[in-house]
């Protein structure tokens, strides 16, 4: 009985996220930085996941299209783990802290808003996907 209440006390949400911003190379460019902290044992499938198709990439879906215009894709500022996992293939992901970037566009600055999608995995099991809403000012 003691160890139901020791799996209910671990933390339901292994992944933090913040959110930021800052100017980017040209006049109206601002680069949003996504930042994952990954409890130990956990990890989060990169913009390309890999595997068998089946996996939960994670990526960037902006509120108010007509107002901020994504430049290019959402991009891991490091190299992703690559690991043969049985019954998926090879699959890409990242453990510990990993800071994501994608540049937008606007003539128009303001608050940023839109949706971080993600899926939390350990060994043993995967936490449904999450879509985590965002508002940082550019």
């Amino acid at each position: 009985m003691l160890s139901a209440f020791i799996s209910f006390g671990q933390n339901p949400e292994p992944v933090k996220w913040t959110f930021s911003t800052k100017k980017g190379n040209n006049p109206n460019e601002y680069v949003l930085v996504a930042t994952a902290k990954l409890q130990e044992g956990f990890h989060v499938f990169a913009p390309n996941p890999g595997g068998d198709g089946l996996l939960i990439a994670t990526e960037v879906v902006l509120d108010h299209k007509e107002k901020y215009k994504k430049i290019g894709n959402l991009i891991p500022q490091r190299r992703p783990i690559t690991k043969d996992m049985t019954g998926v293939g090879m699959v890409n992901y990242y453990e510990g802290e990993i800071e994501f970037t994608l540049t937008v566009e606007t003539d128009k600055p303001g608050t940023l808003s839109g949706t971080i999608t993600s899926q939390c995995c350990n060994e043993q099991m995967c936490f449904p996907p999450s879509d985590l809403p965002f508002n940082v000012k550019l």
